[in-house]
């Protein structure tokens, strides 16, 4: 049997048992039982209450010797036995049934604290905290703001939720159902992108949340970590590899190092696409040069095209006189840099002028030659 009706039952057979001798008492406890009818029970039972409710006070209406003088009413919200001995019309304690009424309300309150609580703490993942939480409910916190003012300071939340209290410190605050939601979406894009199980646990969430990562950031960030660690060029990530000394295995890691921006981790990502690029063209350069290059608005296909066409003029990097270094080469042809543009050219022009300085003293030695064999002749 549900606990409601057999308490609503009990309550009608004591008023039964009461309805001669005491039929005051008998109308509080029959009223106790339509009360919780009224609460719990559909429409056919608060009827069936109300007809035994009518069957009691007809029994015997006459005043009663009291049992108890007082009419107090016991703990829990009963009537209790006693009541006066003059008519029940005139008789009825409306104090009693009033603290009746408010102890029930009261035990509602509890339970329904319990009830809201347990569903907040599984949604948490703090089920181990309900007897503690039972108890602030039995020491008479019931408002579920206060209650959970008291479960922020247990061990077992802040080991839940471990950037709260460094977030604090910062006069930073998310709620808990922002925290969970941070971490099912990393969950998520670390599924969705392939990046190791575990790689975005529970203290790489902590440092995001820390630093103040943001759900979009981190979606940014999840995403550079798989295209440069899992989905580029062997070349892009061998450069990367150079450039910042960072393996395979920590390139996934480090682009979701909370401790570095994110601008500049797009922009070292970006260095790399851009000196694989040269590579490939058999053109060595440092990381500072393909940063400033990316800075400078060079993309991808831009320096393609440009370390192409250094690498059609490496010869002017190599010989006597006049030459070009490598680095003013990609700056006269990537970063339009009139210095360096100006050494190209003097390169430029000191072959042109080796080459026709060549050809006339080959024409004046011919001429030479010629003249003095005709003289000769």
């Amino acid at each position: 049997m549900q606990e409601w009706r057999r308490r609503m039952n009990e309550r009608l057979g004591t008023a039964r048992a009461l309805a001669e001798s005491n039929p005051v008492a008998a109308q509080n406890y029959a009223q106790a039982a339509a009360n919780i009818a009224a609460q719990r029970g559909n429409a056919q039972t608060q009827a069936a209450v109300a007809n035994q409710m009518n069957e009691i006070r007809s029994i015997n209406t006459r005043p009663t010797t009291p049992s108890n003088p007082s009419g107090a009413t016991p703990t829990g919200g009963d009537p209790a036995p006693g009541g006066g001995d003059t008519d029940v019309a005139n008789t009825y304690d409306p104090d009693a049934f009033a603290r009746a009424q408010a102890d029930e309300a009261d035990r509602r309150r509890r339970i329904n604290a319990i009830a809201a609580m347990r569903g907040m703490m599984e949604d948490f993942g703090l089920g181990s905290l309900m007897g503690k939480i039972e108890q602030y409910v039995k020491d008479g916190y019931t408002d579920p703001d206060a209650i959970m003012a008291l479960i922020r300071q247990t061990p077992e939340y802040n080991a839940r939720f471990p950037a709260m209290k460094e977030l604090a410190k910062k006069n930073r605050t998310i709620s808990e159902g922002e925290y969970i939601a941070f971490e099912r979406q990393a969950s998520q894009l670390e599924r969705a992108y392939g990046l190791p199980s575990g790689m975005l646990d529970q203290d790489a969430v902590t440092g995001l949340l820390v630093a103040e990562v943001s759900g979009r950031e981190l979606e940014e960030r999840v995403t550079l970590a798989a295209s440069n660690a899992f989905q580029t060029t062997s070349e892009v990530r061998q450069t990367f590899r150079d450039f910042y000394d960072i393996d395979d295995g920590g390139l996934a890691a480090y682009f979701l190092d909370p401790d570095r921006a994110l601008p500049l981790l797009n922009k070292q990502f970006a260095a790399s696409r851009v000196g694989a690029e040269a590579r490939m063209q058999e053109i060595n350069i440092q990381s500072g040069l393909a940063e400033r290059l990316v800075e400078s608005g060079i993309d991808r296909e831009q320096a393609r095209a440009g370390f192409g066409r250094v690498a059609g003029m490496r010869g002017l990097s190599v010989g006597r006189g006049d030459v070009a270094t490598q680095e003013q080469l990609v700056g006269s042809q990537l970063l339009q840099d009139a210095q360096a543009q100006e050494a190209v050219e003097r390169a430029q022009s000191a072959r042109t002028g080796r080459f026709q300085q060549g050809g006339g003293m080959v024409a004046a030695q011919s001429g030479v030659t010629g003249a003095g064999t005709a003289a000769t002749r």
